[in-house]
């Protein structure tokens, strides 16, 4: 007849260290086990085959197997559907199943039945060993009646209450009160010196009956006690803990200041009952000496530690084994771990759970409190306090005490400071609410891909999509970031991609430097056809509130916004976006100031460069984005201060913004690039360079239109290439006709600043980048400013003799970023491929001398994408003759050439380039 029967499992409950009974079937008298049985066993099945001896056994695995699933999963199984192969059994529970399973007559243990024996008196006690002054060797051993042998000899010992044992076919139980801990250590060879066998010593106590006994090989319980080594004991004198006192314990409450002298310490009888040990003594000196506590006598105390360095040195020493006391008796324990669980709803982040200290724990919340009444402890009971970090280290619970706010049990903290709390991702129980927002923050790769609107007529290359899908997830979860991407990645599209997804929203603020209004007009035209939109610049601005609110984009620049702050913030905005945004880099600033005062829903900053000078102005851009995220400008800096001594300062900086930021190189989508990618910057004129552009082409026109009325284009070839070199040279920069206008020498120029904004961002970047002008005067203008701000560079025109050696300093030396060319002597014939860009200042519209100029770069074996910029002038012979050349392209070469003879252009040609 088949039957059930019970097997100690020796490996699982050696593993597991708590007691395993694995089931099988039975013929009766012998279990049959089949290692590569199958079978699995059910309650149902159980009790099929039990007979009433087994009933109580079956109810009691049932019982504790459910418990240890339940502890398991936190949920109550299912009876019916338990898997009863092994059962694990509770270690209290032990000595009880045992019994229980031992009267069924069917206790196995490695395939023969057990004869249990629960009541004979079986003593445990250490044999001691001295090896020298320094070390002993502990052994376990066992003894009842006539039996004594080492606990090593066991071929299995079980924790419970009481510890059991395995040796031959016989189960017996200790009745000594010995901790399973120390059974366990005595399973092996067990050496002991310094502060584990003076703690082991120590715990030894002769007058408990139930204690283990201990016995010294040669020697008596005197000796053992007089070969105890001391432990320290740190006296805190104040709450601070700064002055301390050193006390050397030699256990059952015998200590001794490490001042005093005397050799011996002696009982309240006058017997001797240890010798002091001073080299011990002073080597744990040493190692209080090796933190930052000095030996200092003040009052009563003999040692004193700075203030800001007292929690450091006291989280050594405990991590060292010292027992330390504070200075109201209560002994002082380190944090070991933390327990918490997160959670993400209502646009609040929050933390709860527990800190661990030794044998303790403390509410999260109460934790933090301390933290923020800068006290040193934590009240844990029972006479025990939790050390708390120093104020300057930067650990998990000081970024939540500075980041969050105790409510109740619990820590709220702003969803915009997620990216503080980061570091507790990797351990904390989290929320799906969370889990998924964690994800798509931690790799936007991840973020759900968003669909461009329908007006939308571009297409996004793949990194592009990726940043209109971060964009949209900002704008979802209502947080506010920088796109930082490189310079020619196209930050402009990814924005009015995004905008696109927003046709009822708005209106939207786009705040712009002046030199690219223009570019911001043609981008929506070409992107966003249809869209309402308004340009709010220059003296002729509409200013009526209502007819700007009838408008769905709105584009300024940060001079008007200044300038007409009382108008433009007083609209609700659904997103304010600014372009080349580290103008706003100095908080102080009149700009800055008027951009924190505008108010919408959503933020953003599009800039190559976030940093220009120094991580300070990292402050300025959230104090935009994100207002409270680093606090005052004052406390950010002090963290700055204290991030060029301490890394860990500007981890924690990073790890803050880190969700904010979106910054691709060209080098990480360089797949997704072309070869080769052209962009047209259109610039206005500042207004004295429109005023000097209109009285030059006043003053020659109406004279010059009358000669060609009267005698043809061709007798008066030169004063038409006269009078449009000097309208393109007044687009350049108005200094290159100096020589014929006064008023030239103190006018800017917006193209040139355009592009020594554009040379900004590339030197940031540590790119190289060519300059091409047909003017050497221009290229004067640039290298003189260039070394006004120190920029190493080089230069070449028709005047140059080492053109070999200019042109490999420019590949072959790191530190020169700006290579200014003329166009006749550098438009062809060069290998310049250490460049990224190529800057064409003042378009020649002949375009295969333009093309000469950009292969210069992009040449075969390149590998890199190349970026051509062509700079033109808004509302200019330029754009005049950009227009022209689409439909005349054969007269623009003879226009702009010294050389030609004969021109073939009409006089309507000409009326329309001077109008």
């Amino acid at each position: 007849m088949t039957e059930i029967a019970y097997i100690i499992d020796q490996l699982e409950t050696e593993k597991l260290g708590q007691l395993i009974i694995r089931l099988v079937e039975s013929n009766g008298s012998t279990p049959i086990i089949d290692s590569k049985s199958k079978k699995t066993f059910t309650p149902q099945t159980l009790r099929q085959l039990a007979t009433t001896k087994d009933k109580e056994a079956i109810k009691l695995l049932i019982d504790e197997e459910s418990l240890y699933q339940k502890k398991l999963t936190g949920n109550i199984p299912k009876t019916e559907t338990l898997s009863l192969n092994s059962i694990h059994i509770a270690s209290i529970n032990s000595i009880d199943a045992l019994k229980i399973l031992s009267a069924t007559g069917k206790l196995y243990f490695n395939g023969k039945q057990l004869v249990t024996d629960f009541y004979t008196k079986i003593e445990f006690y250490y044999q001691i060993e001295p090896l020298s002054q320094q070390q002993i060797k502990v052994t376990g051993r066992v003894k009842w009646r006539d039996q004594d042998f080492d606990i090593r000899e066991c071929e299995l010992i079980g924790q419970g209450k009481p510890n059991w044992f395995i040796r031959g076919l016989s189960l017996k139980v200790i009745h000594t009160d010995v901790s399973w801990k120390r059974l366990q250590q005595v399973r092996g060879e067990l050496i002991l010196s310094g502060i584990e066998k003076t703690s082991f010593l120590d715990d030894l106590d002769p007058q408990d009956p139930d204690s283990p006994k201990s016995i010294i090989l040669g020697g008596s319980q005197s000796d053992i006690e007089k070969l105890s080594e001391p432990l320290p004991l740190l006296i805190l004198k104040d709450r601070t803990g700064a002055f301390a006192d050193l006390l050397m314990d030699y256990g059952k409450g015998n200590t001794t200041p490490i001042h005093q002298i005397s050799k011996e310490i002696k009982n309240s009888s006058g017997e001797t009952i240890a010798i002091r040990h001073f080299a011990a003594e002073k080597n744990w000196e040493k190692d209080l000496l090796e933190t930052d506590f000095i030996k200092k006598e003040v009052s009563t105390s003999h040692y004193y530690c700075p203030i800001d360095k007292v929690s450091k040195s006291l989280n050594f020493l405990l991590e060292l084994g010292w027992n330390i006391i504070d200075s109201k008796s209560q002994r002082v324990v380190r944090q070991d771990s933390l327990d918490l669980t997160m959670d993400y709803s209502k646009e609040i982040l929050t933390v709860k759970g527990s800190v661990r200290y030794a044998d303790f724990e403390a509410n999260v919340a109460d934790v933090i409190g301390a933290f923020n009444r800068r006290e040193r402890f934590v009240q844990l009971g029972n006479g025990t306090v939790g050390l708390l970090p120093n104020s300057n280290e930067q650990n998990k619970l000081r970024e939540l005490a500075e980041e969050g706010e105790i409510v109740g049990n619990e820590l709220k903290v702003k969803k915009s400071h997620i990216g503080s709390l980061s570091t507790f991702f990797t351990n904390a129980r989290i929320s799906p609410s969370l889990m998924n927002l964690k994800e798509r923050l931690q790799n936007f790769k991840c973020i759900e891909e968003a669909e461009p609107g329908k007006a939308f007529t571009g297409k996004l290359r793949p990194y592009q999509q990726q940043g209109l899908n971060w964009l949209s997830f900002l704008l979802e979860y209502g947080f506010h970031g920088i796109l930082a991407d490189d310079m020619g990645l196209g930050k402009t599209v990814q924005v009015l991609a995004l905008l696109s997804r927003l046709p009822q929203e708005g209106p939207h603020l786009i705040v712009v430097p002046t030199s690219l209004i223009f570019n911001w007009k043609n981008e929506i035209e070409t992107f966003l056809p249809g869209t309402s939109f308004t340009i709010h610049y220059g003296q002729k601005r509409n200013k009526s509130i209502q007819e700007l609110s009838k408008a769905n984009i709105i584009i300024t620049s940060y001079s008007t916004l200044r300038q007409d702050l009382q108008i433009l913030q007083s609209f609700p905005y659904f997103s304010v976006i600014l372009d080349e945004a580290q103008v706003i880099k100095n908080a102080n600033t009149q700009t800055a100031q008027a951009v924190f005062s505008l108010q919408a829903q959503f933020r953003l900053s599009i800039t190559g460069t976030p940093l220009e000078n120094h991580l300070g102005e990292l402050w300025s851009h959230f104090r935009f984005l994100i207002p409270d995220l680093f606090g005052e400008e004052n406390e950010f800096l002090g963290e700055l201060q204290a991030a060029e001594s301490d890394s860990r300062y500007l981890q924690r900086i990073k790890k803050k913004i880190s969700p904010f930021i979106l910054r691709r190189k060209k080098e990480e989508v360089a797949k997704d690039l072309p070869e080769r990618i052209d962009q047209a910057v259109w610039v206005e004129m500042t207004e004295d360079q429109r005023r000097i552009y209109d009285g030059f082409l006043a003053s020659v026109k109406g004279n010059l239109l009358k000669k060609v009325d009267l005698d043809g284009i061709g007798k008066h070839r030169i004063e038409i290439f006269e009078a449009i070199l000097r309208l393109r040279q007044i687009c350049c920069h108005p200094l290159l006709i100096s020589n014929m206008n006064e008023e030239a020498t103190t006018v800017s120029s917006a193209k040139f600043d355009a592009v020594m904004q554009d040379l900004e961002t590339i030197i940031e970047e540590g790119r190289k980048v060519l300059i091409y002008s047909q003017f050497t005067t221009m290229l004067h203008v640039f290298t003189k400013a260039a070394n006004e701000k120190g920029w190493k560079f080089a230069y070449l025109d028709g005047s140059t003799i080492n053109r070999e050696k200019v042109v490999s300093s420019f590949q072959e030396d790191p530190s020169i970023n700006l290579f200014f060319i003329s166009l006749k002597a550098g438009g062809v014939g060069l290998n310049l491929t250490a460049a990224d860009y190529v800057i064409l200042f003042d378009p020649w519209w002949n375009e295969a001398v333009e093309e000469q100029a950009i292969n210069r770069v992009h040449r075969i074996g390149r590998k890199d994408t190349v970026i051509a910029k062509r700079f033109l002038t808004i509302e200019s012979i330029e754009e005049r003759i950009m227009k022209l050349k689409e439909s005349k392209r054969g007269i623009i070469d003879e226009v702009l050439d010294e050389e030609v003879g004969n021109l073939r252009m009409s006089s309507e040609d000409l009326r329309y380039l001077l109008s």
